[in-house]
């Protein structure tokens, strides 16, 4: 081959590389991904379904990005104590407010009430063993009893409180099949027939396809029913988004998902500064989105 041939081939080569770079520089970039600002919000299964329905809705609206955690009471003050990051904090009750309080006491920002649970007891479905509602039933040995941990979770706590106000929770313990962690394994235990009695929030029954695996008993005599409160935590990043998305928490859309779920509201909606255990300091009705 002369040398003129050899160098034709590079001349051909060197101008398809030159003409596939013109092309590549003229196509356009692909356009950046549009920032999300991002809401972290430390949830108790109690109220978890309905926090998810509403974070749905205020994604769609507010175009961010809400990740739930959710879990016991005790897992989840620890996670924001070890953090130190987050944007609000939904309990079953008050009480982890008070167990958030001794681990930060200048944590809890601005609160909203946002509706009330109740306890109920979870039978399986039909009631096959007749279980009659009454407290003091709860410690007859008939009855194979679930319930959950008053040393992590707020469920736990307050159905210790029932009981021991009916002076019967030791008799309950004694005769107890296992201590949940928290609600979650409650109406499992019941719809897989390793228990035959359980209480737990009327929440829970409401969930996904519960209903439909077990029955529930409304407690006789009545009980008190628990507040449950939202609030904003001074570790937020985005603090004008949380206080939004707590306004949203007393919206006719929020209330309508949350009656769904069994948690209604008895009273107008408050925005409540550094909530107490009293819950007297009310600073003012909070705006309501149409």
């Amino acid at each position: 081959m002369t040398p003129i041939r050899k160098i034709i081939p590079c001349v051909l080569v060197l101008s398809m590389l030159l003409a596939a770079c013109v092309d590549s520089q003229s196509e356009p970039a692909d356009p950046a991904p549009a920032y999300q600002p991002e809401l972290i919000i430390y949830c108790e299964n109690g109220v978890v379904a309905p926090i998810y329905e509403i974070s749905q809705f205020f994604e769609a609206r507010y175009n961010c990005k809400v990740t739930i955690q959710n879990g016991n009471v005790r897992n989840l003050t620890s996670m924001i104590h070890l953090s130190n990051k987050g944007d609000l904090f939904i309990p079953d009750t008050n009480y982890g407010f008070s167990l958030l309080r001794h681990l930060q006491p200048d944590i809890i920002r601005d609160s909203l009430y946002i509706g009330t649970n109740r306890l109920v007891y979870i039978v399986p479905k039909s009631n096959p063993e007749k279980f009659d509602g009454q407290i003091e039933s709860v410690s007859q040995r008939q009855f194979a009893v679930i319930i959950a941990n008053p040393e992590t979770s707020s469920l736990g706590l307050k159905t210790k409180e029932i009981l021991k106000n009916r002076a019967i929770y030791a008799e309950v313990i004694n005769n107890i099949m296992t201590l949940s962690v928290d609600s979650r394994g409650l109406i499992r235990s019941i719809d897989n027939g390793e228990a035959t009695l359980a209480i737990d929030w009327l929440s829970s029954y409401y969930y996904n396809s519960n209903r439909e695996r077990v029955d529930t008993i409304h407690f006789l005599p009545p009980i008190p029913e628990s507040d449950i409160y939202a609030s904003v935590l001074n570790t937020s990043e985005k603090p004008g988004l949380a206080q939004t998305f707590l306004a949203v928490l007393s919206s006719p859309v929020a209330v309508d998902i949350f009656k769904a779920h069994g948690i209604k509201k008895k009273r107008s909606g408050l925005i409540i500064t550094s909530l107490s255990s009293t819950q007297n300091d009310t600073i003012n009705e909070d705006n309501r989105i149409r």
